[in-house]
């Protein structure tokens, strides 16, 4: 309000003071340009000049308005596409969203414009995912990658990830293989690369691949332990049930067996596939690494069924095989499972008494049709036919027979 106030009384005076001036003389003013000769007042030339300044400026200004029309129309046209090209990507990634898979791409395809090209053909790509028309999708991930420099990793993880969807394991798997080559420090591509092993059944790559997994922390915890358990399991299975020439190789396996981190190989849901390993082995007449490894799982979980099949096995050294035993029976002193397999290692030392006594001493904890065939054996090759014969008739006895006919002994 005083600035006005302030204003208005300096228009004031100079007002005044020009009417002022203007009253005391004109002045005289002569402009002579060849023939034409212009006279006038000094102020009537003051306002000519300052008519002309004015005339100029506003010529200029709409010369400069006129010029920058076309620029103006071209970007209110580019702004008016851009708000246009924003309504229809968001409508349709609504529609995305509620499943319209076909209104979804033909939207997002229809609204690729400036730098959300590559957001709007990635999510058209899903959509003709979604709507099974795989071709479709293929291409809109090549334009994607088209439109924005740069781009390569996320197009091509997106494509992976779009593979595992399908099934296109195969696919997948060349996929990540590509992008670990090219971006080798990026790893995400690991984890897909993981699924595409899995449902493969490339056991040993996911084996293989674990310890980047776990050290990149993409899987965490129980589900690390987990996963570690199931892929190690199959892996063992795999080689169990195999046809190759790796899996009649005892000592392949064995190596493979040697991968087993102490945490899987100790856990309870392993037991079952350490078991199946082991009669593998045997299958395979690889007594010695059988040895060796029941040794060693018996250490860790007592069975008495590995016990018993301890006692079948012939180890590299059968006196070391036989100490190992007995040490267990300082612990174990009353386990007829124990005392039968002492028995028959004793044998394979040719320690007769020994093995005599340690026989007797498991029939007598538990009665048992096997410890009575061994004893039996024993008794025939020493010569004592009537305590073979005794013990063949009581191990007969402990199997349940069919109530048949039987032929009558002859009286001479």
């Amino acid at each position: 309000m005083k600035l006005r106030l302030v204003l208005f009384v300096a228009l004031l005076t100079l007002g005044a003071w020009l009417g002022q001036s203007m009253m005391k003389g004109s002045g005289y003013v002569l402009l002579s340009y060849g023939s034409w000769v212009v006279e006038t007042s000094i102020w009537v030339g003051l306002i000519l000049i300052l008519s002309l300044a004015v005339v100029s400026y506003l010529a200029i200004h709409l010369l400069v308005a006129a010029l920058q029309a076309e620029d103006r129309l071209r970007q209110w046209r580019a702004e008016r596409g851009a708000h246009k090209a924003m309504r229809k990507t968001v409508q349709g990634l609504l529609s995305l969203a509620e499943g319209n898979w076909k209104r979804a791409q033909r939207l997002l395809v229809s609204g690729a414009h400036g730098e959300t090209r590559l957001i709007n053909y990635i999510a058209a790509a899903r959509a003709a995912q979604q709507n099974g028309d795989y071709d479709r999708c293929d291409e809109l991930l090549a334009e994607a990658a088209n439109t924005t420099k740069g781009a390569e990793l996320a197009v091509s993880l997106q494509q992976a990830q779009l593979q595992l969807e399908r099934h296109q394991y195969e696919q997948c798997l060349a996929t990540c293989l590509r992008i670990r080559k090219q971006f080798p420090k990026h790893q995400y591509a690991n984890k897909m690369l993981l699924k595409a092993y899995m449902a493969l059944e490339d056991w040993q790559a996911v084996v293989d691949l674990l310890p980047q997994l776990i050290k990149h922390r993409l899987i965490l915890g129980k589900a690390a332990a987990q996963l570690e358990l199931k892929a190690y399991s199959a892996l063992i299975e795999h080689i169990v049930k195999g046809r190759s020439a790796q899996s009649k190789d005892a000592a392949a396996i064995m190596k493979i067996w040697r991968q087993v981190p102490k945490a899987v190989m100790e856990h309870k849901d392993f037991i079952s596939v350490a078991d199946g390993f082991v009669r593998y082995l045997i299958k395979l007449d690889a007594q010695k690494q059988a040895e060796s490894l029941l040794r060693h799982l018996l250490t860790q979980n007592w069975r008495s069924d590995w016990v018993r099949l301890y006692g079948w096995v012939k180890g590299q050294d059968e006196q070391k095989q036989l100490l190992f035993a007995e040490d267990q029976l300082q612990e174990r002193p009353n386990d007829a499972a124990l005392l039968l397999t002492l028995g028959r290692l004793s044998l394979r030392n040719e320690l007769w008494a020994k093995a005599m006594d340690y026989l007797q001493a498991s029939l007598g904890i538990k009665e048992d049709a096997e410890t009575r065939a061994e004893l039996g054996r024993l008794y025939l090759a020493q010569g004592d036919h009537a305590k073979a014969l005794d013990m063949l008739k009581q191990g007969a006895a402990l199997q349940p027979l069919p109530d048949l006919p039987l032929p009558q002994a002859e009286v001479s």
